[in-house]
């Protein structure tokens, strides 16, 4: 299926879940706010203003599926969104997301975004926003979001766009200061940092904004921005493995499409290549499991929903050539130094692929020619109610590779699960009351950033062969009294819009088969593990060790 039939008939299917997000009661005071849990369900005590993206989404839907023959009522709807956003601007501690008076940079520069857009687009009047707008630019222009480069590209967007429509509320010299800061964010592998490292999805998002800030400025360097972006994107998309996934700092899935759709439409080589992607990551095997599938429909509210009417419209009036190849091609370039990812290749046509993230503990993915595949996340340590874990980004990992051996060294991750109780909310409201955004810092500390602790350490190191793979972990400092096992796929660390279901969440493993040896050593544990396709004869093969020595 092409690209363009199989985000059509995805939009065709989202759209309904979207409007059920939706309060869509004209004669209701709570008309157009996009938070079903607070407007229907009322189980929330304030709506999460970041969700009134969803206005954008419907608007666009109007040209990108226009046999659904209520445009002016789905356009009526998206400008309710508008001036419900517009009130609840106006309050006390506006821009709320996950708790009352946050002031939160996120669902200021989305929500922002979607609702200047929709005044450049016609949608609603200026004049109906513009006290909403007012108090968004005065949060814009005095705060920088450095750690999540996405939310700063959204807020630099959002400012952009409204230096277009209104231009007396946003000075030029401060945009300009804001502007350079958000493109000096980029790498020099073209990643923007997301809490220390590179995730395609937000890198995806990026791109997005990135097109909003050229087409309300004209500034090359965007265009230049966008580029490098989308070359590092295209490694993983059109390496083996398909794109990232886990291995991403923040572990989404999802790659949203307007960006790529936009550059395919380029002549020259980025655009042959953004068609690539765009087949690889939409157009093939969508029979199966695609990451579209298991997004919620609180993020088809977000940024997720809009990408992909916004992509519909640009395929609607493109042809591509459908003898774009979408197989896996051969890369050039077998490393990341940067970000620390790594593609190893066997000796042979039958050995795997292995995609290696080496400032995540050494987690890697392996693909057999046979479509055979493993995903292995390293290791948790249980100490009481206590969790240690190896599958964590950081860049204290410290990365090896050495004749044709790759891995890491570094220490595991102190993690506490920390479960939500009545008691936990009341404080959180009480204090945010007073505080509001000064606490999303101590937040973050609590469930995003994490130290390496000391307790054990961790070095890995895997070697590909033939058509197998050896793997030597070797875990010091575990006590008589420590559980050690396998991590799953799903991460510790706390990302909105990750953990979606992944078919890996219940079987890491297709079609390969895990021998392992447990030795002690050096007051630690030396783990051995061979992975090898399961039709090979394992009664002929060399043990573990051997094939070490």
């Amino acid at each position: 299926m092409p690209a363009k039939e199989y985000l059509n008939a995805l939009g065709h299917k989202v759209l309904p879940r979207i409007l059920t997000q939706i309060c869509r009661d004209p004669t209701s005071p709570l008309w157009g706010c996009c938070d079903r849990n607070w407007w229907h369900y009322k189980i929330r005590d304030f709506p999460s203003i970041i969700l009134q993206q969803a206005g954008y989404a419907i608007a666009l839907s109007t040209d990108a599926l226009p046999d659904r023959c209520y445009s002016a009522e789905l356009k009526a709807l998206a400008a309710g969104t508008c001036q419900f956003w517009n009130q609840r601007a106006l309050r006390y501690g506006a821009f709320e997301e996950y708790y009352p008076c946050e002031q939160g940079y996120p669902p200021v520069a989305f929500s922002t975004l979607a609702v200047a857009k929709l005044c450049n687009d016609g949608v609603i009047d200026l004049f109906e926003v513009r006290p909403g707008l007012e108090v968004a630019v005065q949060q814009l222009l005095s705060r920088f979001e450095m750690e999540a480069a996405n939310q700063q590209a959204a807020g630099t967007a959002a400012l952009a766009v409204i230096r277009k429509i209104a231009p007396d509320l946003v000075p030029d010299a401060t945009f300009s200061t804001l502007l350079d800061r958000t493109l000096g964010l980029q790498t020099d592998e073209g990643w923007f940092s997301e809490y220390d490292g590179p995730d395609l999805g937000y890198l995806s998002v990026t791109i997005d904004c990135l097109w909003d800030i050229f087409d309300a400025t004209s500034d090359k360097r965007c265009y230049t921005a966008i580029l490098k972006a989308f070359e590092y994107l295209s490694w993983f998309v059109l390496g083996p493995v398909g794109g990232a996934g886990i291995h991403n700092a923040r572990n989404t899935d999802y790659i949203v499409p307007y960006g790529i759709t936009r550059l395919a439409c380029d002549p020259g080589d980025a655009g042959g290549r953004a068609q690539a992607v765009l087949a690889r990551l939409y157009g093939q095997n969508n029979d199966k499991y695609h990451f579209f599938d298991a997004v919620d429909d609180r993020y088809w509210c977000h940024y997720i929903g809009h990408s992909v009417f916004r992509a519909i419209n640009i395929l609607s009036t493109k042809d591509f050539p459908e003898t774009i190849s979408a197989e896996r091609s051969v890369q050039t370039q077998t490393s990341m130094p940067e970000s620390g990812h790594i593609l190893v290749r066997g000796p042979v046509p039958s050995s795997p692929d292995v995609l290696m993230s080496m400032r995540k503990g050494g987690l890697f993915t392996a693909l057999w020619p046979g479509g055979q595949r493993i995903t292995d996340c390293g290791w948790i340590v249980l100490r009481g109610e206590k969790q240690y874990v190896s599958h964590w980004w950081s860049s204290t990992w410290k990365p090896y590779n050495q004749d044709n051996i790759v891995g890491c060294n570094g220490g595991f991750v102190l993690h506490r699960e920390h479960v939500s109780t009545p008691w936990k909310h009341m404080a959180l409201r009480v204090l945010s009351f007073f505080s509001g955004r000064r606490l999303s810092w101590l937040l973050k500390r609590l469930v995003i950033f994490k130290k390496k602790d000391e307790t054990y350490t961790f070095c890995r190191r895997v070697r590909c062969e033939e058509d197998f793979i050896i793997v030597e972990d070797q875990i010091s400092g575990l006590a008589v009294e420590d559980k050690l096992y396998r991590a799953p796929r799903s991460s510790k660390r706390h990302v909105a819009s990750a953990d979606n279901f992944h078919p890996d969440d219940l079987k890491m493993s297709d079609g390969v088969l895990l021998r392992e040896e447990f030795h002690k050593k050096n007051g630690g544990i030396l783990v051995l593990t061979r992975y090898e396709v399961q039709e090979k004869n394992l009664e002929n093969s060399q043990s573990i060790k051997k094939s070490l020595e």
